[in-house]
């Protein structure tokens, strides 16, 4: 009896034993697939850095559409629907894509243009069958529209990046449509699948975006009705209103604000939009442009649309949008047709790409560089005696007017963000908000830095903006815009930086000092159809007109937004930052995010080990038993 007992005790043990290596043989395998992943994801995210979205040089995108089907979305601009299109993006083709114009006030603005149709587009790979550009479903060719750099949101993301914020893909790119240059765009990633996986490790939670026409973007608590929050529109397929509704109510009437908040992000966002001057945010009047994500019950706040930054929308800057509007319209018109001669081609076997050549540079002697393909400049002027009366770059004393104050940075009361107000009444976060400005300041944002990076993009995109077609600008107002901006940087530091030391107050009275609407900056109409050549001598207008200038005629806050639900068939991209690199200490989240799998693993193998533990010391209890 005891003899059987005991075998029967034996094989028990035996296939406790077995189960418990089974399951450390799993887990071990488990993280090892994790591993591999990992490594996956950066091949991914390198490959999207090199083919796709690279920073060092301008692609083609070139679409190819139905004549008829592009001119029925240019006239129904503002219904934004999808026509079926093909695209070579940098030299990958897809059939049956979407394509459809988007945008909120630049969308209005160029409807309203009558010879311009240079819109924003949204490419939806996914549109109509099953695919993706590797991994991404949506990428938004945003026109520039408002900036005469053409620099504002790139460098903006780019800084975002060095902050450790989580940051769409983006670069410049060359529009093609039939085969026609249409211009000169900025490439960004669709925040969507893609994108959270690759920062959150995940896709799963909740994405909501805050748009101007509703109410409750601003985050102020409207009760527990989940219908009251219009302005957060829900752009995922998967819900979360409950949650939602809890994080609102602590950040408006608790104190445990790391129980349903991202706290680090949503002060290095805040600091974002204060370090670039950028009111076309949650900090300014029309509470717009950012996303939240939901991971586990805790919530980020997202950065998006940053063609505004650094003063486009005034924001106690110099400039606004006081120098846009329907002035010194051309009859040339906004259509492509002619000008491909003078576009820069990167595919072309006989024409060197210039930004990849890396000779294209902005002239000292303030001439115009030789546009690639071969083109030149349609004027009779010599280009060194071309002068625009008045698209010089402002003197430093003009442009030392910023008073943003950075613990009161909001257009309006700052008690009416309270993201902003409830977080930076912890002192704890406000030290840490404020490291986060110094370090900008002191980093990327520094004159030197800015200056560099400015210089050396100017020198990268200057070619294809003269080609530009459709532009906006002349490419005088390029020009000048280079120094402008980087004037509008250096007097943005100086403010922050004097109430970063305590030499000047960083709050006021309460009422925010983010002012009232600003400007564009130069005359976005009168160029148009004329691939990009300068104004006449007399028309040339100011890039940076007086503070307080009034938006378009008609342009009333409101209007179409994207309404788009995000890619869902997005696949895991990389989690590292972009390819200009400063390490400002900030960007370890994600990283933690990425390795929530593998501690995971490391749980399951450290249960796995005690179940094996636990039966081998079954069996030696039992060997020691006398039957």
């Amino acid at each position: 009896m005891k003899s059987r007992y005991s075998k029967l005790l034996l094989s028990c043990c035996s296939l406790l034993l077995i189960l418990g290596m089974t399951a450390c043989g799993e887990a071990t395998a488990t993280m090892t697939q994790d591993s591999g992943n990992l490594g996956t994801v950066s091949k991914a995210e390198q490959k999207l850095d090199e083919e796709v979205f690279p920073k060092d040089k301008v692609v083609d995108v070139k679409i190819t559409i139905d004549s008829g089907d592009f001119q029925d979305m240019l006239d129904n601009a503002s219904a934004e629907e999808y026509k079926e299109a093909s695209v070579d993006y940098n030299g990958q083709h897809f059939e049956h894509i979407g394509i459809r114009t988007k945008g909120n006030l630049s969308l209005r603005s160029v409807v309203q243009m009558p010879d311009s149709d240079r819109y924003s587009f949204k490419l939806s790979f996914d549109e109509y069958v099953d695919q993706t550009l590797d991994g991404i479903s949506k990428i938004n060719l945003n026109n520039n529209y408002s900036d005469a750099s053409s620099m504002r949101e790139f460098l903006t993301y780019e800084l975002a990046e060095q902050l450790g914020l989580p940051t769409p893909k983006y670069s410049y790119v060359n529009v093609y449509i039939n085969d026609e240059l249409w211009g000169f765009y900025l490439a960004i990633e669709q925040i969507g699948d893609a994108y959270l996986n690759r920062h959150f490790g995940n896709s799963y939670g909740a994405l909501y975006k805050g748009e101007m026409t509703g109410s409750g973007s601003d985050l102020t608590w409207l009760g527990d009705d989940p219908s009251a929050y219009t302005g957060l529109a829900l752009k995922s397929k998967t819900t979360n209103d409950d949650i939602l509704i809890d994080m609102i109510n602590e950040l408006n009437n608790g104190r445990d604000y790391e129980k349903v908040l991202d706290v680090e992000e949503s002060l290095k966002y805040i600091a974002l939009n204060v370090a670039t001057n950028n009111m076309d945010s949650y900090i300014g009047q029309n509470k717009q442009n950012y996303y939240l994500y939901e991971d586990d019950g805790i919530f980020s706040i997202l950065p998006w649309d940053y063609n505004m930054a650094f003063g486009g929308m005034g924001g106690g800057m110099p400039g606004g949008m006081g120098g846009f509007g329907n002035r010194g319209v051309n009859e040339a018109g906004g259509q492509a047709a002619g000008s491909a001669q003078s576009a820069p081609d990167s595919s072309s076997d006989s024409q060197a790409s210039p930004s990849e050549s890396g000779t294209a540079a902005l002239p000292a002697d303030g001439s115009t560089p030789e546009p690639p393909g071969g083109g030149s400049v349609d004027s009779t002027e010599p280009a060194g005696q071309r002068e625009p009366q008045e698209t010089a770059a402002p003197d430093f004393e003009r442009a030392s007017g910023s008073s943003l104050l950075i613990d009161e940075p909001t257009q309006g009361a700052v008690a009416d963000r309270p993201l902003v107000a409830k977080l930076l009444e912890v002192q704890e976060y406000k030290e840490l908000y404020h490291s986060i400005l110094q370090e900008a300041v002191d980093g990327y944002l520094s004159n030197d830095t800015f200056t560099a990076r400015v210089n050396e993009l100017a020198a990268m995109i200057s070619p294809y903006v003269q080609a530009d077609p459709n532009a906006f600008y002349s490419y005088e107002e390029f020009q000048a815009a280079v120094p402008s901006l980087i004037a509008t940087n250096a007097s943005q530091v100086e403010n922050i930086s004097r109430q970063l030391d305590g030499t000047i107050p960083s709050t006021g009275d309460g009422s925010g000092s983010g002012g009232g609407m600003g400007g564009f900056g130069g005359d976005m109409n009168r160029n148009r159809g004329q691939n990009n050549t300068t104004a006449s001598q007399g028309e040339a207008e100011g890039l940076f007109p007086a503070f307080g200038g009034q938006m378009p005629q008609g342009q009333a806050p409101g209007g179409q937004t994207e309404g788009q639900i995000p890619d869902r068939n997005g696949q895991p991209g990389g989690g590292g930052r972009g390819d200009f690199n400063f390490d400002f200490g900030f960007g370890q989240e994600n990283g933690a995010r990425q390795g929530a799998a593998s501690a995971e693993g490391a749980i399951a193998t450290g249960a796995s080990l005690l179940f094996l533990l636990s039966a081998a010391g079954f069996v030696a209890f039992f060997k020691r038993r006398r039957w």
